[in-house]
């Protein structure tokens, strides 16, 4: 199974800090086998919880929606996630 986009986000954003997956584990206080296995497609970053997700982006620096999509405008000048404004 490949990584979604919010496993390869977490990978490439960890190794840009120069960080192990044991260093963003122990930061995020999440247990180093959960973030493997996002960034190995085992388990995906989408099924994370909220709270994870927001552990992680802390830890690296990012806001939430840098791990899990960009926000557009749609036709009324409202912001939305990308998946919304798709639909």
């Amino acid at each position: 199974m490949k990584p979604d986009i919010i496993g390869k986000r977490i990978k490439r954003l960890r190794e840009k800090l120069g960080m192990s997956q044991r260093q963003l584990a122990i930061a995020a206080e999440l247990p180093q086998s959960q973030l493997s296995q996002v960034e190995n497609g085992v388990r995906p970053g989408s099924g994370m919880r909220v709270d994870a997700v927001r552990r992680i982006a802390f830890a690296l620096h990012v806001s939430v929606d840098a791990l899990v999509g960009t926000l557009v405008d749609d036709d009324n000048g409202e912001r939305l996630p990308a998946a919304l404004a798709m639909v």
